[in-house]
């Protein structure tokens, strides 16, 4: 019965992708607050030496608004990006949720050339860093998302399968934010532990075609030397 569901989401999302189509899709992206215990944990865990620094990991800690974020695509293409940070709350503080959303890093997908990467200036200069493509566990759980039928995929990546995906065969592209993709449709929410990216707003074949502009400047770099950048660069961090 199970693999009778998956040939049939496969059936339609393949029926689909003949179609031409286009879209953006604005999505929220929260998370729940940590407590004040918790915040002392973190921070205490870290080894911060300069009180200045300890302080300001703890405001910037509880720093947490909502943040919009937008995928435009189309039938080959995708890109992903969160709202311009002066779009945001006016506040200079780091906003940690802002910075989970995807900060100002842009995601970008091409189903027909393979090409799967987010353009980061994180380490200091602007790269084009690769991104894993996901492994899931499609279920034939369901719910109603914006008016389309979708279905829950897990994202095996994650341990004691937390991390789930939702994802609409009605739109039959297999894009969604940040690296979340490669589904028979759409991903209109994700939901993580304590974190949620939630569509609010489709907009399907608009008038004004949207125009996907690739990130094409900076370094293309794997992602194991990305995990090597990122340990050295937040051993630098520690240290001041």
């Amino acid at each position: 019965m199970k693999n009778c569901f998956l040939i049939l989401l496969l059936i339609i999302s393949l029926h689909g992708f003949s179609q031409k189509i286009n879209g953006r899709v604005t999505y929220i992206v929260s998370v729940e607050p940590l407590s004040e215990k918790k915040i002392d944990s973190i921070t205490k865990s870290s080894k911060l030496k300069n009180l200045k620094m300890n302080s300001w990991m703890k405001s910037v800690l509880k720093n947490t608004p909502d943040v919009y974020a937008f995928l435009e695509f189309n039938n080959q293409e995708s890109i992903y990006y969160v709202e311009d940070k002066m779009q945001n709350d006016g506040k200079s503080i780091l906003n940690m949720n802002r910075t989970y959303a995807g900060g100002d890093n842009k995601y970008y997908k091409n189903s027909n050339t393979k090409e799967f990467y987010h353009e980061s200036d994180v380490f200091g200069e602007l790269s084009l860093i690769d991104l894993t493509k996901k492994k899931w566990k499609i279920t034939q759980e369901s719910k109603v998302i914006g008016g389309y039928v979708c279905y829950k995929a897990i994202d095996l990546s994650y341990k004691n399968n937390s991390t789930f995906a939702w994802f609409t065969p009605q739109i039959p592209v297999n894009f969604g934010p940040k690296a979340w993709a490669d589904l028979p449709g759409l991903i209109l929410e994700i939901q993580l532990k304590r974190r949620k990216i939630i569509a609010t707003k489709i907009v399907l074949n608009p008038k004004n075609k949207i125009i996907i502009n690739k990130p094409t400047k900076g370094k293309r770099v794997s992602v194991e030397e990305a995990k090597k950048r990122y340990s050295s660069f937040w051993k630098s961090i520690q240290k001041q």
